[in-house]
């Protein structure tokens, strides 16, 4: 009993030094950006050390900020409709036209994480996603991955209180339909040659340069330290990783993936399935874990920005099987709030769970989410322990299937 405490002891001593070198050592890691690699050397460093096999960094290009195609979304709305309303002519009703359906189909596709015309005219900045390898002590019949994402977000305004992040989710609904309604309008007014149709501008170009304005402040926001997000997923990541190394699944092969770039778009995740998905083939169980450092375990049963896309079937099967096997650990479905990792393989079709951890009251103070407040000191051990004891469970069932 005494060696099983030491042991779960040196585990969470593992998991707090891994949380305080990233949010304390290296501290905001912003997508792109050198603090990012600076991490993914320090961990690619730390498995190879705990004799993780085959890890290695694999390179990848992104669009470093969520906000700079949203931006240009609105940017082109607003011009579209600035321009109807000082000139009002047909010619500026088309214009605004095409400008509102260009930003409406942007912005739409940035929500799914969809290529847009928008990455275009976008630069592109190095980052790199960190994989391992841990094979099975018998023969290798499922593929199992754990991930988890190294980069931290921005602090921008509408995420420091509750009222500011339902005010900014408001405004994303308004600014999308201010968009549609704005290509309605002003197509009928160019076609009709209704010129009164400039003035649906007084209506909508409030709304697009408020939006416009919100991704230009979020941009000139610091990094956050980003201790639960997603410190403590990467943590609970290199726990499992030594405690599959010590011993081994019977016949699972898992994958470490610990992911750049997640904050602006999954572009990490994108990058692995582009390269690894068709050789790993459509069975491979992906098992994200993502802000798990404060509050209750959470698995999630649709995932997604705007358009929420249902869990896999056979990965929520997983998920209520060991809800039901460990009552203890006190876990239950929600729908997500934003998107993770899990999102791009879900939209593929692959088997992918989210396990993440929310406080009572959901999304609050608590949560430090996007703050400059989600430092170490905010990360309760003892619930990061139940998300790795109920992903040990996770990875143990998949092993005792007889086919995924």
């Amino acid at each position: 009993m005494a060696a099983l405490k030491n042991l779960k002891n040196d585990r969470l001593l593992q998991m707090a030094q891994v949380i305080r070198h990233l949010s304390q050592g290296i501290g905001g890691r912003g997508s792109c950006t050198e603090n990012e690699r600076l991490a993914g050397e320090y961990l690619a460093d730390l498995l190879r050390r705990m004799e993780v096999q085959e890890v290695r960094l694999e390179g990848f290009k992104a669009v470093p900020s969520t906000y700079w195609p949203y931006g240009l979304a609105f940017a082109l709305a607003l011009a579209g409709s600035l321009a109807s309303l000082l000139f009002g002519a047909p010619g500026a009703l088309a214009l605004a036209t095409i400008f509102n359906a260009l930003g409406f189909v942007g912005m739409l596709a940035e929500t799914e994480l969809a290529a847009s015309w928008m990455h275009w005219f976008l630069p592109r900045l190095p980052s790199q996603n960190v994989i391992g390898v841990i094979p099975p002590v018998g023969e290798a019949r499922r593929t199992a991955l754990v991930c988890a994402h190294l980069d931290t977000h921005r602090t921008p305004i509408f995420f420091s209180s509750k009222k500011w992040n339902r005010l900014f989710s408001l405004l994303i609904a308004l600014s999308l339909v201010s968009m549609a309604v704005g290509t309605v309008a002003f197509g009928l007014g160019a076609a009709l040659d209704w010129a009164p149709a400039r003035w649906f501008s007084l209506a909508l170009v409030p709304v697009q340069a408020f939006a416009l304005l919100m991704c230009l402040q979020a941009d000139f926001t610091p990094y956050s330290p980003g201790a639960n997000d997603n410190a403590s997923g990467v943590a609970v990541a290199v726990g499992l990783a030594h405690q599959l190394v010590n011993h081994p699944l019977s016949n699972t092969e898992v994958y470490l993936l610990l992911t750049g770039c997640e904050e602006v778009g999954d572009w990490g995740m994108r990058a692995f399935l582009d390269d690894h998905a068709d050789r790993l083939g459509p069975d491979a169980f992906y098992m994200v874990i993502d802000q798990v450092g404060v509050g209750a375990i959470r698995y999630l049963t649709a995932d997604g920005l705007l358009l929420k896309r249902k869990t896999h079937p056979h990965a929520l099967q997983v998920a209520r099987q060991v809800a039901g096997q460990r009552p203890e650990l006190g876990a239950d479905e929600m729908t997500g709030i934003a998107y993770t990792d899990a999102l791009k393989a879900t939209q593929r079709g692959l088997p992918a769970l989210t396990l993440c951890a929310i406080p009572d009251n959901h999304a609050g103070p608590e949560m430090h989410w996007h703050q400059m407040s989600d430092t170490a000191n905010q990360i309760v051990l003892a619930d990061l322990d139940r998300t790795f004891e109920f992903a040990c469970e996770v990875l143990h069932l998949i092993d005792c299937s007889g086919a995924q």
